[in-house]
């Protein structure tokens, strides 16, 4: 008997076998043992159920053993949508309903990280289209300004054009720019109490960028270490770039 090739899936390719998100998928392989945060666990990779891939920008992720990964989670009660217990093509079904972030032309999930707060500080956006990040730090800075440097980064990476929508687990940042910025400026750039804000030139370079777009630019607070994929990874990024900051120092 021939042996069957082994392919690899990603997320997204076996949410498709049963109509599930890839962060579904990832819930799934988080109860079975098989993922912690963004990454595959030790178990996963040495039975050979989990693969680390490079994209070209040197960003690992993790790739799935198709076959053995599918049958794991038939295991759990799911139907993979070419299959039914009778055998066979199963009866047609409905697509997924439409996800928060469909209907953008990009979707960045962005982040900061200050280790000590305040201290070496990193940040990091993660391209949820394409699969590109951006990361960096700085000596010292704070939590909030490793956010808003990631915001506004992910500005610049997106340009002007098409519409955007950003993703970040800090309400500070989504609060400045969609809500306190524009009454700041109204007031001669004050706050109610009539200080200046803090990290005033960041802001206004965000806010300089957002209105400076042709396209629709939205931003969606995501709970953070709560299993979302893309936040997870962009926390990973920007907790490695202010280590490597504080190494180097």
């Amino acid at each position: 008997m021939a042996a069957r090739t082994r392919t690899w899936s990603t997320q997204t390719e076996l949410g498709k076998l049963f109509g599930l998100t890839a962060r579904e998928v990832g819930t799934h392989l988080t109860a079975l043992g098989l993922k912690a945060g963004p990454r595959a666990t030790e178990r996963a990779v040495t039975e050979d159920l989990a693969a680390e891939r490079t994209l070209r920008d040197g960003t690992p992720f993790f790739v799935w053993h198709t076959e053995r990964v599918r049958d794991l989670l038939a295991s759990r009660g799911l139907q993979p949508r070419t299959e039914h217990a009778g055998g066979g093509e199963s009866p047609a079904r409905q697509d997924p309903p439409p996800r928060a972030t469909d209907g953008y032309d990009r979707v960045i999930a962005t982040d900061g990280s200050a280790l000590g707060n305040p201290g070496p500080t990193g940040w990091a956006w993660v391209d949820q289209r394409s699969a590109e990040t951006g990361s960096g730090g700085l000596a010292h800075g704070t939590n909030n300004i490793g956010e808003l440097i990631a915001v506004r980064e992910a500005l610049r990476h997106a340009g002007p054009e098409g519409d955007l929508l950003i993703r970040a687990d800090s309400q500070y940042v989504i609060n400045v720019v969609t809500s306190w910025a524009p009454g700041w400026r109204r007031r001669g750039w004050r706050k109610g109490d009539g200080k200046a804000p803090e990290n005033l030139e960041l802001v206004k370079e965000i806010l300089d960028l957002v209105e400076s777009r042709t396209g629709r630019t939205d931003f969606e607070w995501v709970r953070g270490h709560a299993g979302d994929e893309h936040n997870e990874r962009a926390d990973e990024l920007a907790v490695a770039a202010a280590q490597a900051v504080r190494t180097a120092g």
